[in-house]
């Protein structure tokens, strides 16, 4: 249940993370309004979903964990529920305060808020958020050594540890506006190495 969920939660959460060049609150007031919000408040239920569904993913994996990885895994499920926690916030606020604040027309104190602000407060929320779901993944990647599907699964995960460390790094340089495409990027990579992972644990069957 935990890797369908990642997989479907990944690939549903691309809409959140690539977003357009921000203009400002009004400009992005008015297209929000135009469609009423009704795009961008179901990409954040999706990336909401994916909350808890990288948990179970992490604690899915946890169960191969033998002997002394067992503590690794106990850190890498920690891990997730920090992520779970602190993006999972981001994205209430995203569908509660600031839907509620553009549709009514008072966009003036919500600025700070919006996720496609680059200068945004839940935006590098959400940053460390996903720092934390690249280190949860890292804890388990040692289970993943033979055969080329473990080996490519094992790439796949550090890849998105390196890019969760990167994207924490974006937050000290952030007018080169790369953390949202950083964000999708990890995203991606996740979708691939949940589909392969469902692979792996149908061959232990």
């Amino acid at each position: 249940m935990g890797l369908l969920g990642g997989i479907v939660a990944s690939s549903l959460f691309l809409p959140s993370a690539l977003t357009t060049e921000w203009k400002g609150i009004e400009p992005y007031a008015d297209a929000y309004r135009a469609t009423g919000g009704i795009i961008t408040s179901l990409s954040f239920l999706a990336a909401l979903a994916a909350c808890p569904a990288y948990v179970l993913q992490v604690a899915s994996i946890r169960r191969l964990n033998q002997g002394t990885l067992r503590t690794l895994g106990r850190f890498g499920l920690a891990f997730a529920v920090t992520f779970a926690v602190l993006a999972g916030l981001n994205y209430v606020v995203q569908l509660t305060v600031v839907r509620s604040g553009i549709l009514s027309g008072g966009t003036k104190n919500i600025e700070w808020l919006v996720f496609q602000n680059p200068a945004s407060l839940m935006l590098e929320l959400d940053f460390v958020g996903w720092f934390f779901l690249g280190l949860a993944f890292l804890s388990v990647v040692t289970l993943f050594k033979e055969g080329r599907l473990g080996r490519t699964i094992r790439y796949l995960l550090l890849s998105n540890a390196l890019l969760g460390a990167i994207l924490l790094g974006s937050l000290l340089v952030p007018y080169l506006m790369i953390g949202q495409v950083l964000l999708a990027t990890m995203s991606a990579v996740l979708t691939c190495a949940d589909i392969l992972l469902l692979v792996y644990f149908w061959s232990l069957l």
